[in-house]
């Protein structure tokens, strides 16, 4: 602290201010997220970021070459875009003149062409490859909005099966879903299990069709039951669209 008497008081001022300056250049700055990137916030798991970027936790995990997905640390920046897809157009670099080019007439200048929107979800189309998870009957189902999967009735502890070959991407507990499996089965699509008594595999771990992978647990309000869900590009779509007819 500067203590200023007399006639001094100008300078102590100007030594204050010099001091606080010097202060605040010296303190850390927050990470801050370029085009295309994101930053871990606490609690952040890769799952949520994930869903929040509309994307899948392992093309995130391969953008970015994360070693051990489960250790994300706050103020980390992820890329949640594939890579050259971050790109805007200030940050490209200006065109080259050679000199010989005439400069455009404004009034025969192009506006910008805008890129077609790209869709949330494919068209619904029966999956071959696929397999439902559970044999019980359909208890609840899809609306897209208080409901973004269906629910599989069955007995606690009943085999839960994944619905195609791909890679475990997500094992935690989420609070609302309770213990959690997420398969990746490339081309964007995620099978998402929730309300699981035991969990039978291991994030990373490649599965194949029909493998268990967990057990059905009971729900908050007693009955046993497997809340299921398919994601594409991190957005629910009717899971009994794709899974084959029965």
């Amino acid at each position: 602290m500067v203590v200023v008497t007399g006639r001094n008081w100008r300078a102590g001022l100007v030594l204050s201010a010099a001091l606080l300056v010097a202060a605040c250049s010296t303190s850390p700055k927050a990470p801050v997220a370029g085009p295309g990137e994101y930053v871990v916030q606490p609690g952040d798991t890769l799952y949520r970021i994930a869903s929040k970027a509309g994307r899948s936790p392992g093309d995130i995990a391969r953008w970015n070459n994360l070693q051990d997905p489960d250790k994300l640390e706050a103020g980390q920046v992820l890329r949640v875009v594939p890579p050259g897809g971050a790109a805007s157009s200030s940050d490209a670099p200006p065109p080259r003149s050679t000199g010989a080019e005439r400069p455009e007439r404004p009034e025969r200048a192009r506006p910008p062409r805008a890129s077609a929107p790209e869709p949330v979800a494919p068209p619904a189309s029966r999956r071959s490859d696929w397999a439902w998870p559970a044999p019980g009957q359909v208890i609840a189902g899809f609306n897209g909005t208080s409901s973004k999967g269906i629910d599989i009735g069955g007995n606690a502890g009943d085999p839960v099966a994944s619905i195609g070959a791909g890679k475990v991407a997500v094992t935690e507990t989420l609070r609302g879903y309770g213990s959690v499996v997420m398969v990746d089965h490339g081309g964007s699509y995620m099978s998402v299990y929730t309300n699981l008594r035991t969990v039978l595999v291991k994030q990373g771990q490649q599965v194949k069709q029909g493998q268990k992978i967990a057990e059905i647990g009971n729900s908050d309000g007693g009955r046993a039951r497997l809340h299921f869900e398919i994601r594409y590009r991190g957005n629910a779509v009717d899971p009994r669209q794709y899974l084959p007819a029965r």
